[in-house]
């Protein structure tokens, strides 16, 4: 019985936070207070730094920002401003200072504190402000604040596991914290002092794991006045206790200076992994110089060591880094009876963003996998993901011990010398070097292009060169250039066995590939590395396959130099046409997945690996490891356009089984090699695969809503009609 199995094995995301850090960019954001709440979404209460500053009296008002999939935010807009505080009207100058605010919910409120001073001179007349609401993000109303309290600032409200609620603030050296009545308004009993915190500027933030209570806080560290040559001003500090209150113990520095004199964190958990909220002013630069006071939220991974402590926050931003290499991996000492025409070469691509870091391997050889070498890669290199992507010619090399010491020597060296990077992609059509090698007969079923028909209908391996379809007559190019625009890397992207040279049994040679790629680079001064990666090419094979002018060698050569020629000729054009958008954002966001893939006609089954990925919203790769037919580099490309720019990465393993040939439903009727004999899957398991791309496109997109959407009916006007019951 022919079957497959439709098994996830996981959909992990791996992806860059949507729009970079900051991750807010369309208003200028302070002060993010994350929390966690009951519906599921995490929810960021910001201050707002106006434009043009004035220091940073005049911030005015709160939004609140929230996500299900840390990648896509909603602003929920406005929720307070000084407007609505009913004390400390009018402040000299026209001063807000609505300055960082804490959020909590409580038995079906939530209490949002902020600080808002009451008179002149306002830095020694600060108090606490209550709203409450029912909603998370909208309908707050001012009620007050609490009385009785030090004018400090930074309000922080913590509930513990037995419903006790805690308030803290602080400012100028001192931390304050105390237990908060039922009512939320009132101390109960007397604020407290939070000792052994070195160095307390400000910024107080409780959150608790595995029975620690952890405070963290900024410090007073300035750069003009620095004895430690640290770079930079405020820092971020944290101190533990078995407590609440203390006594805490100091325990040292999470997070180093951002660009912005001052810094405001938070720390939470959301799905199982921790986060640091923080601020930075690199949106507000001019000409490379940062403004204090126009400030922009930003998120990382925080991650605690085995004892507790805090690994230190590595803070991202919205720039690609790149580094890329080559090296020679032909063998030094060929297997007897072989001789080296062109040599081979393996070429690396590593690229981070926003903490996201990938790498891509391209090698001259014909198929290769090796589980313990990409998991001891991936580790060295701190990988998300690793990709082997050869480029499957026949007439490769397997030392495999030469091999992997190569390939990780070649990865080293791009992890080595990264450099900022800006990339830009398409696709364009090329002169047809390809014809589909299954070749539609008589009878309705397909044989191979060596199948000569017995009545001369078509002959041994086309040699007249009919551009049997379908095919996919196009090349792809994504270009990296530095800062500059100097272009430094390429990937091409075209779809056709590279076996031409497989007859001549004695030839050691990277086929068309080694001739197209040598000729992209000569083309840029051989100032860039080209890494070519398959496509759909499980029943493509080069026009250029049989020489017409003779059977000798060098006709063979010549043929293959040829076609490698005219592929680059079309790359070359293209990647001469592409220049990166100065306003696109970098950002690489991925969903790896796994299916298991039966075999057509035994009980192999194949569990393998492949990615969606996205690179700054708008580049769409599809991998899938194996040999898989044109027809799903065809239907990824249709169903893209004109949404993004897609490419369809074949033979591109990324761990899992190799699942060899891999046809559509249509060629898997029709037969031939790799269709319905050979080491074939069944049918229907790459329209699996390709439909769970698709599926995973649009989660990375953020259109695949996770509940039911809009039903309303809506006149010309806005009005709304009609709704149905579970909307009402």
């Amino acid at each position: 019985m022919q079957f497959i199995r439709y098994i996830i094995l996981s959909i992990c995301s791996l992806t860059a936070f949507a729009q970079g850090n900051p991750f807010i960019r369309h208003i200028y954001t302070a002060d993010p207070s994350a929390h966690v709440w009951e519906d599921g979404r995490l929810y960021v209460y910001a201050s707002h730094d106006i434009a043009p500053p004035r220091g940073c009296d005049l911030m005015d008002e709160y939004h609140v920002f929230s996500t299900d999939d840390m990648v896509h935010w909603i602003d929920h807009g406005e929720i307070l401003r000084a407007s609505q505080v009913t004390w400390g009207k009018p402040l000299r100058n026209d001063a807000k200072f609505m300055w960082a605010p804490d959020c909590v919910y409580k038995n079906g409120t939530y209490y949002f504190y902020f600080p808002h001073p009451s008179e002149n001179p306002w830095n020694s007349t600060w108090k606490i402000g209550v709203a409450t609401s029912d909603k998370p993000a909208s309908g707050f109303k001012v009620i007050g604040y609490i009385p009785d309290i030090d004018p400090l600032i930074d309000p922080c409200v913590f509930i513990d596991d037995d419903g006790q609620t805690y308030f803290y603030h602080g400012g100028g050296g001192v931390c304050k914290a105390g237990k908060l009545k039922s009512n939320m308004m009132e101390i109960d009993g007397t604020m407290k002092v939070m000792e052994g915190l070195e160095d307390f500027h400000e910024a107080t933030w409780i959150h608790k794991r595995n029975g620690i209570y952890y405070l963290s806080y900024s410090d007073n560290h300035d750069e003009n006045n620095d004895k430690e040559g640290v770079k930079g001003d405020n820092r971020m500090r944290y101190a533990t206790s078995k407590s609440p209150l203390g006594p805490w113990k100091y325990q040292g520095i999470y997070m180093d200076p951002t660009d912005s004199y001052t810094n405001h964190g938070s720390i939470v958990e959301y799905k199982g992994q921790w986060y640091a909220f923080y601020h930075n002013s690199q949106l507000s630069q001019t000409n490379g110089e940062p403004n204090d006071w126009l400030r922009s939220v930003c998120v990382d991974k925080l991650y605690h060591n085995p004892d507790g402590t805090i690994r230190k926050v590595a803070q991202t931003d919205d720039k690609l880094r790149v580094g890329t290499a080559k090296i020679n991996i032909t063998p030094t000492a060929p297997a007897p009876g072989k001789v080296v025409h062109d040599s081979l070469y393996a070429r690396s691509l590593l690229m981070e963003v926003q903490g996201v870091r990938i790498a891509f391997l391209s090698f001259d050889l014909g198929g290769y996998t090796s589980p313990a070498l990409l998991e001891s890669l991936k580790k060295k290199y701190n990988l998300d993901e690793l990709y082997f992507c050869p480029s499957h010619t026949h007439s490769g090399a397997t030392d495999r011990n030469t091999i992997d010491a190569k390939l990780e020597t070649v990865l080293g060296e791009a992890s080595g010398n990264m450099f900022v990077a800006r990339i830009a992609g398409g696709n364009r059509p090329t002169p047809q070097l390809t014809f589909n090698r299954l070749i539609v007969r008589d009878d309705g079923h397909a044989r191979e292009a060596w199948y000569a028909d017995p009545e001369g209908h078509y002959r041994y391996l086309n040699k007249e060169r009919i551009p049997f379809g379908p095919v996919d007559p196009s090349v792809g190019v994504i270009r990296i250039d530095d800062e500059k625009g100097n272009p430094r890397a390429m990937i091409m992207n075209f779809a056709c066995h590279p076996d031409a040279l497989v007859d001549i049994r004695s030839v050691i040679s990277a086929d068309y590939v080694g001739y197209a790629v040598r000729y992209v680079e000569e083309a840029f001064s051989n100032r860039v590395n080209c890494l070519f990666i398959q496509g759909g090419a499980g029943n493509q094979c080069a026009l250029f396959k049989t020489p017409t002018d003779g059977t000798q060698p060098e006709h063979f050569f010549d043929m293959v130099d040829r076609m490698g020629k005219l592929l680059s000729i079309e790359a070359v054009a293209l990647a001469k046409d592409l220049y990166p958008r100065p306003d696109e954002v970098a950002s690489i966001r991925l969903m790896t997945d796994s299916l298991d893939l039966a075999n057509r006609f035994d009980k192999d089954v194949a569990r393998i690996r492949f990615t969606t990925m996205l690179i700054n919203g708008k580049y769409a790769i599809a991998t899938f490891p194996g040999e898989p037919f044109i027809k799903f580099q065809l239907d990824w490309k249709r169903e893209m356009d004109p949404y993004a720019v897609p490419f369809f990465f074949g033979y591109t393993w990324n761990g899992g089984k190799w699942p060899t040939y891999v046809p559509d439903v249509r060629s898997a009727a029709l037969g031939g090699y790799g269709a319905d004999w050979g080491p074939v899957r069944a049918a229907e398991g790459g329209e699996a695969v390709m439909t769970r791309h698709l599926r995973n496109y649009y989660i990375l997109t953020g259109l695949m809503r996770d509940s039911q959407g809009p039903g309303d009916h809506r006149l010309d006007d806005g009005t709304i009609i009609w709704k149905p019951d579970w909307m009402k």
